[in-house]
């Protein structure tokens, strides 16, 4: 894999170009990135409740769309968040 098909297919996603995530699940070499879970793209991210006064907010935990889940490779499907990976298993297998 070279580096020119790695990055054609991390640019397949619409947020490519304004995203600081160090870890995507579209790199074909994410198991070679390091980073903290503010790394992490928001398609791996878990859902996360947070409290501000008295209300409550969730985030996290959204379902990658269709046309980018069948660009994710097979090894890092697992770091994907509980929806985007049950959603990949529906459609790549």
């Amino acid at each position: 894999m070279n580096e020119k098909e790695i990055i054609k297919n991390l640019e397949r996603c619409p947020s490519f170009i304004r995203c600081s995530q160090n870890l995507c699940p579209l790199d074909f070499k994410l198991s070679l990135r390091v980073g903290v879970a503010r790394d992490r793209c928001k398609w791996m991210k878990e859902s996360e409740k947070k409290k501000v006064g008295d209300k409550e907010f969730i985030s996290g935990n959204k379902t990658m769309p269709d046309e980018l889940l069948k660009f994710v490779p097979e090894y890092n499907y697992k770091r994907l968040n509980k929806t985007s990976q049950h959603r990949w298993e529906e459609i790549v297998r």
